[in-house]
């Protein structure tokens, strides 16, 4: 028969162990992953809003990323090139975007080529032009909706030597029915992909 003592002993082991596994395991979800992550909104600031969806997925996943209206390329790329510079939990660096957003992230990218700071990944939701992908972007998946005047595939500039994917959302293995332009950044499929995507690239070195 245990004593008193030995009883709330072992009672406090027993609490111990399943408490701590618990706590290990927050902590690790509460890591916060090296790099800069910033996703770009379309025009008006209110026809992207699964981008905000995807912003908040991205935190609960440790990936600290910042949700923005159109910037100013050249301004923000300076700005990104400076943190990258400062500090190695500044890279590496991850540009999302939806429309004009996407059109920005490729705008973005060619502004850092000349400071020779590189793009880890750009991941576009129907950009309205067809980039062009600079040289320093080592990955790219377009997702598309439209044809070859609008929300199309994205060209290569010259000297690309990366990845570059275009996947077609309207026909195809990768089709989705009822997606368009209007809805394609708020995919939950397209959502979990793109996480995927991202948490591979933060950890790539």
């Amino acid at each position: 028969m245990l004593s008193r003592r030995a009883f709330l002993t072992t009672a406090t082991l027993s609490l111990a162990a399943s408490v701590l596994p618990a706590a290990a395991a927050t902590r690790r979800q509460q890591k916060v992953m090296n790099g800069q992550v910033y996703l770009f909104r379309g025009f008006a600031n209110i026809f992207s809003t699964g981008l905000d969806t995807l912003g908040k997925s991205l935190h609960a996943e440790g990936i600290k990323a910042e949700v923005l209206s159109l910037p100013k390329a050249d301004l923000f790329a300076k700005k990104i090139a400076e943190r990258y510079r400062a500090t190695k939990q500044q890279r590496p660096i991850v540009l999302v975007g939806h429309s004009l957003g996407a059109d920005i992230t490729f705008a973005i990218a060619s502004a850092l080529q000349p400071m020779k700071i590189p793009v880890a990944l750009i991941i576009s939701f129907d950009p309205t032009g067809k980039g062009p992908v600079p040289g320093n972007v080592k990955k790219t998946l377009n997702f598309y909706t439209g044809g070859e005047a609008i929300w199309s595939p994205v060209t290569p500039a010259p000297g690309f030597k990366g990845e570059l994917a275009n996947i077609n959302l309207r026909e195809g293995d990768d089709a989705i029915k009822g997606i368009g332009h209007f809805n394609v950044e708020k995919n939950p499929a397209l959502h979990a992909r793109a996480l995927k995507e991202i948490s591979r690239a933060l950890k790539r070195r």
